[in-house]
């Protein structure tokens, strides 16, 4: 997450005539935040009903694979919000924005040694809640910061006062009209 911890700090910087742009930042981390709670309703609804027990390898085996997909499904959605939140922030918040981790908590994973599903399952709803924490938190930075100096009204006479300046500067030629034909 530390090109989002980077693109965060950016969109700290921004002026006030960027607020379209930092509220669509806001927008995808408040999207991420939904997709983890779309995330640990899944978990919930194994733990809810967990079905019979599985091997002692893998998650899978545990929860499903329809589980696993749907899992699968807001993790590429939720890292698919936080790439387009980066990429917004600028060149400066990372030039190869590409995320090794999960946003999500998968059920592609092996299981320690004792673990069982529902303990998984336990361990992914607190590891969602925590990112949802530190997701709520980055948008709290973003909301509280005052944007950077250089008002909306001086962006706007500045370019007002260009657009005065090209029309001095190139008059019109004048052109000649043509009679028309006689008959």
């Amino acid at each position: 997450m530390n090109s989002l911890d980077r693109a965060v700090e950016l969109v700290l910087r921004w002026k006030a005539n960027r607020q379209i742009e930092r509220n669509a930042v806001l927008e995808n981390l408040q999207g991420t935040i939904k997709d983890c709670q779309t995330a640990i309703q899944v978990w919930q609804g194994y733990l809810d009903k967990p079905g019979a027990a599985g091997d002692q390898r893998t998650i899978i085996s545990w929860i499903g694979p329809e589980r696993a997909k749907q899992l699968f499904d807001i993790n590429l959605n939720a890292k698919q919000k936080i790439e387009h939140a980066c990429h917004m922030a600028g060149p400066d918040a990372g030039r190869f924005i590409m995320f090794d981790e999960n946003i999500i908590e998968l059920a592609y994973r092996q299981l320690k040694p004792d673990e069982t599903g529902p303990d998984a399952a336990k361990n992914a709803i607190q590891q969602l809640q925590a990112r949802s924490n530190y997701l709520g938190g980055l948008i709290e930075r973003i909301r509280s910061t005052k944007p950077a100096s250089g008002s909306v009204k001086s962006a706007t006479k500045k370019t007002a006062v260009k657009k005065i300046n090209k029309a001095k500067k190139s008059p019109k030629k004048a052109t000649k009209k043509k009679a028309p034909a006689k008959k």
